[in-house]
Formats: structure tokens, sequence, C-alpha cells
């Protein structure tokens, strides 16, 4: 894939991508995969582990199941992850597959709660490439649909370099930096900060609230020998006809003033200066 392709699905390029989660056609569905065998071929798996279990009777009987939920992961000779499996009452429900180019740890983060305000829980499963630099994907699958997948960002492996194909940033005569993300249209100066080693960090964190999903990003800049926080890039997604969509994207300081917002629900416009926010 072109390396500016693959840029442009980064979480706060503002892609409509999930909101086709929510349609049937390309939601989980079909025969369970049978072992070692994919759409594309046999699969190197040498092994598979169970990475998570709930069995907590509280959590089946909010998602109407007898026992609960367990991943598997497939994992290759090297004990690398090539896809996770979920089950409920001991049958394989769905699996997905990690990137090939991801080197993702083996146990996956996991967490249940409503996020699409239903009041059934959610599956959330946050998966951390094994890079220290890289940021975490995450997956909701909805609880009273079947688990369909209705959020999905899953490349957590871009990290710095790959981040500055995509995001420009460039210092100002005022004494901060500009930073101007071509693929969503956010434009916007992070004052009195210096512009040395300025980048875009992956995204390493979700702020979750009923019916919302914001993905965090760190804008970083070099300091003592270091790294620091000198901004920082929010992509907010809603719900919205079955899936979360993006948004908005706002650029805000070090201690989180909003300095600049771009409406992602547009297809063309200006972005919000911060005296308009």
């Amino acid at each position: 894939m072109n390396p500016i392709h693959r840029t442009l699905r980064l979480i706060a390029a503002g892609t409509a991508a999930a909101a086709f989660a929510g349609i049937p056609s390309i939601a989980f569905a079909g025969p369970p995969l049978a072992g070692g065998v994919s759409d594309g071929g046999t699969l190197p798996i040498a092994r598979t582990e169970t990475v998570y279990t709930n069995h907590d009777p509280a959590l089946a009987e909010a998602l109407n199941l007898r026992e609960g939920i367990d991943i598997q992961a497939d994992l290759d000779a090297a004990g690398r992850p090539i896809r996770w499996r979920v089950l409920t009452d001991g049958t394989l429900r769905f699996a997905f597959m990690q990137a090939a180019e991801i080197d993702y740890l083996k146990k996956p983060e996991v967490k249940f709660k409503d996020v699409t305000g239903d009041g059934v829980p959610e599956l959330l499963v946050y998966r951390k490439a094994a890079k220290a630099e890289a940021g975490t994907g995450l997956s909701v699958y909805d609880g009273a649909k079947g688990f369909r997948l209705s959020f999905d960002v899953t490349d957590p492996a871009f990290t710095i370099a790959d981040l500055a194909q995509r995001y420009e940033l460039k210092g100002t005569a005022g004494g901060g930096v500009r930073l101007t993300d071509p693929a969503s249209g956010l434009s916007g100066v992070i004052p009195d900060v210096s512009a040395k080693g300025a980048a875009v960090d992956p995204a390493t964190s979700y702020e979750i609230a009923s019916g919302e999903i914001v993905a965090v990003q760190r804008v970083s800049g070099e300091s003592g020998g270091g790294r620091r926080a000198i901004g920082w890039l929010r992509t907010t997604y809603t719900y919205r006809y079955g899936a979360f969509v993006p948004e908005h994207a706002t650029l805000a300081d070090a201690i989180g003033k909003p300095v600049a917002q771009k409406n992602l629900l547009e297809s063309e416009g200006p972005t919000t200066p911060s005296d308009d926010i």
C-alpha cells in the first residue's frame, strides 16, 4: 500500500470508514473460520492460547449469554498473534485479523461499557503494538446487535516517522508551531512553543462517554534530551445510524486550551480559530 494512502487511514483523518461498520453486509457474518485457515489461505498458526475470560454472571445476563465471553489468540511460532477469536458461551462468534505489518502484543486489553447509550454493554478491545513508540488501536462491538462492529481504529503500528508523512508542523514568526492536516483540513497554531523536533504521536488513549469516543494524540517536541507535550490533537466520534462517525477534530495547547477546531461532517470549510471556539 502506498505509504501516504496508508497514513490517511489514521484515526485523526476524519475518515468516515467507521460509518460503514453499521452496514449489515460487512458486519461479521458467515460460518466460523476453520482452524488455521482464512480467506487468504492457510495461516502459520503454531498454537492457540486463551488470553481473556469473563464469565461474570451479571455480564452474561446483560448480554443475554449463558456463560460469558472468551478471547483466544492464534499465535505464530514466535508467539506473535496472527488473529484473535471471540467466543460466547464456548462457541466462536467472530474472528478478527491483525495487519501483517503490525507486531501486536499477545494480550489485548478488554473492557465492557455501554458506549451507545442503549443500556447494553459493548465489547471494547484495545490492541497495543509491540513497539514502545507505537499507539493503541480500539475496536468496539455492539453488545445489543450481536457484537456488530461499530467503531474500529486498528492502526496502532503508526509511529512518529509514519505520521510525519501526513501532518505538517512548522515554526511561526510569533514563536509557535502551526499544525496542518491536509487530510481533514484542520490547521492551527500552538502558541509559545518551539518547533524543534515537533511531531504528532500515534493515538494512545481514548475518552469514552455515552454516544461519544474521543481519540487523543500528543503533539510532542524535543526538550532536554527527551520529548514533552506541546499540544494535543483530539478527534471526536459520535454515535450515528448504528456506528461511530468522526464529528470534529480539535487542536489544543499543552494545558488543553483549544486553538483550532474542524467540523469533519462538512466536506469543505475553514478551520474555526480559537477565538470562536
